[in-house]
């Protein structure tokens, strides 16, 4: 068909170039390359380009749709996004179903108790696609060793891929393109198109508990060729790859998950070694970063890098340069609930420049706190736009949103 196209075009575009003596009549070789001679062309034989039809997708969305998209929900959301919420469903029921098709996240986590068998997975995560008007992420945590939601569970028959400590300790960029390619595989098989790794934390202080093992090692240029391999393994592979914890949490002693962790590095030390893997990251277009609720003092000294315009737009978006999605880590963490309201918390993140928040204790309060925040004014619209329009696209080039 689109060879069809092309000759019809190329003899339309002969016929109007002879009329106006701009060919003589034995050229058979018809060139453009002015934007305006696509004007010239009947519109059904225009095939119009990837941008143009993100852009008539995002067109066609509500408000509410394109704010529902800047969420990353778990199972336990979709069940109870009113409530503090429990995490334990394995199949969904018409709740779920409603609630997906009320708020329309762009994305889905499963966590360990929504994972079974290998049947009950894939069960699920079709029924989440099937359920949904714009295709979803449906991601996981599977790094491999201590965090390795599928890895570790009995009733499925994808293997753990060991810590990324092992993989880094062989020095051998291949062996992290294996684990990536790897990963992607068995996340594919069971319906998973985001995986939530690489870990691009540079392990500076060796008593890190909540990192750990989970990091490639303590060499800023070693943990990069690692990061960019495993991100090139998985996204080559048709898997999503979502960096993390940015700016690095490699140093910290204490556990964000418990409570906000600060970090007194100056910032030309961070930027000579904890940036490092991240930037490595972004020259390998990754599409998605984390961002973690570490407090950076030395760039805004009371306020989580989530909720923080200078280190989000300001470090990551500006300095560094990254055009992809920028998404917050869990607001579930004890650095979000045990220091915020959740819709307070969800409005900062997005006014920080956040395009996805993962993971939120009340979702309702949090979606419904920036939805009134764009129609009153404190968050444009059109930043809610460039938003889902880094979602949409990094959808389309993943396969997962397929436009026409």
């Amino acid at each position: 068909m689109r060879k069809l196209q092309r000759n019809i075009i190329a003899s339309f575009l002969c016929g109007l170039m002879l009329l106006t003596g701009c060919m003589k009549q034995e050229e058979t070789i018809v060139t453009f390359t002015k934007t305006e001679d696509m004007k010239l062309l009947p519109e059904e034989y225009v095939i119009p380009t990837q941008e143009k039809l993100l852009q008539d997708y995002l067109a066609s969305m509500t408000l509410e749709e394109k704010v529902g998209q800047m969420f990353y929900v778990t199972i336990g959301n979709l069940s109870q996004p009113d409530l503090e919420i429990s995490n334990s469903i394995l199949n969904l029921t018409e709740t779920e179903i409603g609630v997906l098709q009320e708020y329309h996240p762009g994305g889905v986590i499963l966590m360990g108790g929504n994972i079974q068998t290998d049947a009950q997975v894939l069960e699920l995560t079709t029924a989440l696609q099937q359920n949904t008007e714009t295709p979803l992420f449906i991601g996981v945590d599977e790094e491999g060793g201590m965090v390795s939601r599928l890895g570790s569970a009995e009733g499925i028959t994808m293997a753990d891929v060991g810590t990324m400590q092992s993989i880094g300790s062989q020095g051998d960029v291949q062996e992290a393109y294996a684990v990536g390619t790897t990963l992607a595989g068995g996340l594919s098989t069971l319906g998973f198109n985001m995986d939530f790794a690489p870990v691009a934390d540079v392990l500076t202080n060796p008593y890190n508990y909540e990192i750990g093992s989970r990091s490639f090692g303590s060499d800023a240029n070693q943990v990069s060729g690692m990061v960019s391999s495993e991100i090139q393994g998985l996204q080559e592979h048709g898997v999503s790859a979502v960096t993390k914890h940015f700016p690095g949490h490699g140093g910290v002693i204490g556990n964000s998950h418990m409570n906000l962790q600060y970090v007194d590095t100056p910032l030309e030390a961070l930027r000579q070694q904890e940036f490092l893997p991240f930037q490595s990251a972004i020259e390998t277009k990754t599409d998605a970063i984390l961002v973690s609720h570490l407090v950076l003092q030395s760039v805004d000294a009371e306020t989580p890098s989530t909720l923080s315009k200078p280190v989000v737009t300001g470090l990551l978006r500006e300095e560094l340069g990254y055009d992809g999605i920028i998404m917050t880590d869990s607001f579930q963490m004890g650095s979000i609930t045990e220091n915020y309201e959740q819709s307070e918390a969800a409005v900062s993140a997005v006014q920080a420049g956040c395009d996805m928040i993962l993971m939120p204790l009340e979702y309702e309060a949090c979606y419904r706190g920036v939805l009134e925040a764009v129609r009153d004014g404190r968050i444009s619209e059109e930043q809610i736009d460039a938003a889902c329009m880094r979602i949409l696209k990094a959808k389309a080039e993943r396969g997962i949103l397929t436009l026409e």
